[in-house]
């Protein structure tokens, strides 16, 4: 299941962003509660973040995958979502219940509009 495309702010032509995918594997199905009720508090967090451009989540409990797509205004902005709550707490929360995290960044011009799911899980599996 995909959330569909959560566009906080429209992409301007002239400018350039960073974009952010990240493998989220949780260890056991048992661990998918604690990833839900906390992915909901983040959805939250992002809704409210300055310098995201758009967000989506991919959850696919019976696999035990969950990944994240978003897109920066620059990496200051993603660097300080990333150390404010509730996010910053919930990665440590839930480390001990996670595999190992992917996670990989590039860049895109606005004319190229918001990126795939499609090329961040290509990008997460060879990055």
């Amino acid at each position: 299941m995909k959330s569909p495309w959560k566009a906080i702010v429209p992409m301007e032509p002239d400018q350039e962003y960073l974009v952010m995918a990240s493998s989220i594997p949780p260890l056991r199905r048992s661990s998918t509660y604690r990833l839900f009720r906390g992915a909901s508090a983040v959805r939250a967090q992002l809704g409210r973040t300055e310098g995201v451009v758009g967000f989506s989540l991919l959850a696919r409990p019976w696999r035990k995958e969950y990944a994240t797509l978003s897109v920066w205004v620059d990496a200051a902005a993603l660097d300080a979502f990333v150390a404010t709550l509730p996010h910053r707490d919930l990665m440590v929360d839930l480390a001990p219940d996670m595999g190992a995290t992917r996670f990989v960044r590039w860049t895109i011009p606005g004319t190229a509009g918001r990126p795939t799911w499609s090329e961040a899980l290509s990008r997460l599996a060879t990055g």
